[in-house]
């Protein structure tokens, strides 16, 4: 990060619960078995350790320490699954503020949308194609549901097909945030726009990679800065400047949303 140092506290009834200093406490903890030597360990004194321990245990939903009876010290501390869990937490929102102060640099990712920052400096997957934009409308036929939504600089909204469980299960409603995945093979690519198919952009072709049985196409939208990645089979026949139409099957659409 630059020397730049982000230290993490974690407030319970407004009073403070957990800092730096306390996590380190409960660490050495379950590393030795023994409040005597993690406050040796961590630097404080013993009376210190006890309250620090004393101040989290009185604000804390559930108990964060226990006697851990036997052993190869023959006793000792041990922490609770709930405090085993805290440790955990208090990494990942460690690793998820790091992340957070690396997107300041970098003016490319913007800072008004929660779901569009996090997935771009944390959510990586396969799909090469990834956008992101707004809940327009749902309409419910059967099982299915038909999601139209409004992507960063499309000229028309892209129709995407679910099972309405999934609809349910992701909360989907209008304006909500939403990121949309679409592999480069399902990416179609025609010389002309196809009678009833959904999902048709005009496009240019900006770049093509032979990759012998297969290619892949670099595809800018008409009017944009949008680009499609699409796989080329060897007997398509496309140019670079070409102008072509793309679409995408709406079940071959995959959302991603935060609750």
């Amino acid at each position: 990060m630059n020397g730049t140092e982000i230290l993490l506290t974690i407030k319970l009834k407004e009073t403070l619960f957990a800092d730096p200093k306390r996590i380190r406490l409960l660490q050495e903890i379950e590393k030795c078995g023994s409040i005597n030597q993690a406050a040796k360990n961590a630097n404080v004194s013993y009376k210190s350790a006890w309250d620090h321990l004393e101040a989290m245990n009185k604000i804390s939903p559930k108990p964060l320490l226990e006697r851990n009876i036997g052993g190869r010290n023959g006793g000792g501390t041990a922490l609770t699954v709930y405090a085993q869990r805290l440790l955990k937490l208090y990494d990942l929102l460690e690793q998820t503020q790091e992340k957070a102060f690396d997107i300041l640099h970098d003016e490319k990712v913007p800072l008004n949308s929660l779901l569009s920052a996090m997935a771009r400096f944390s959510l990586q997957t396969s799909a090469r194609n990834q956008f992101f934009g707004k809940v327009q409308a749902l309409r419910f036929e059967d099982v299915h549901c038909f999601v139209d939504i409004l992507l960063e600089d499309f000229d028309k909204p892209l129709t995407v097909s679910i099972t309405e469980k999934s609809a349910v299960r992701l909360k989907l409603e209008s304006d909500k945030e939403v990121m949309v995945m679409f592999k480069a093979p399902w990416v179609k690519i025609t010389a002309n726009p196809q009678e009833n198919l959904p999902n048709q952009f005009k496009a240019t072709v900006t770049s093509i990679i032979d990759k012998g049985e297969a290619g892949e196409a670099i595809l800018v939208l008409e009017g944009s800065n949008i680009e499609f990645c699409a796989t080329l089979t060897k007997d398509q026949h496309v140019e670079i400047n070409q102008s072509v139409w793309t679409s995408v099957d709406p079940e071959q659409v995959i959302i991603a949303t935060l609750y």
